[in-house]
């Protein structure tokens, strides 16, 4: 049987088919993908990409922040207390601006921060929204100490243990800030007693 172009070009066709689907080439390519990881990481990294607990430091500090601005805003409206209207407008101005500088750090560092509060800051932030007069200012100053005993013990481990340097100088500028409002939440929760 006489070889035509088209069966010889078939047969080559398939050894080429066979030769790339083999175990061996899968394995070749693995091979050959992993240093281009390991690059794109070192890539990432000199970019000052954020890594594990640093990523999570982040997305906790942006989500935090996101809580406290929605339940400042929630008070502004619900308050009965002077004293919690002024805490609820700090809350909204203070931690408004740290979102936005979460952000800015998250952009350049190429990190995608969550577009709403923990699940837990939902949970909060529902029962606040059942309560009203006297009952919602003392329960949402509860609140309030309750999260910035949070925020303050969430970032003083950012700036102890972060390894990335500006994720560190983010969290050690915002310690006072919060040590203020947690000074701020306490008192006036205990004058609402």
């Amino acid at each position: 049987m006489p070889v035509t172009k088209e069966l010889f070009a078939a047969a080559v066709a398939v050894c080429a088919l066979v030769a790339f689907l083999s175990p061996s080439r899968a394995q070749d390519a693995k091979k050959e993908a992993a240093p281009k990881e390991q690059q794109a990481k070192k890539e990432a990294k000199k970019k000052g990409a954020l890594e594990g607990e640093d990523m999570k430091f982040l997305r906790e500090m942006a989500q935090g922040n996101l809580a406290e601005v929605q339940a400042g805003k929630m008070a502004q409206g619900k308050a009965q207390n002077a004293e919690v209207k002024k805490f609820a407008q700090h809350m909204v101005d203070d931690h408004g601006k740290a979102l936005s500088e979460n952000r800015s750090l998250a952009k350049s560092k190429g990190v995608q921060l969550p577009s709403a509060p923990a699940k837990k800051h939902q949970d909060a932030a529902k029962k606040l929204e059942q309560a009203s007069g006297v009952e919602f200012d003392k329960a949402f100053m509860q609140q309030m100490v309750k999260d910035h005993e949070a925020a303050l013990k969430l970032h003083q481990d950012a700036a102890k243990n972060a390894k990335d340097k500006d994720l560190k100088a983010a969290a050690e500028k915002a310690v006072p800030v919060i040590q203020k409002h947690l000074e701020m939440a306490k008192s006036t929760a205990a004058a609402l007693k």
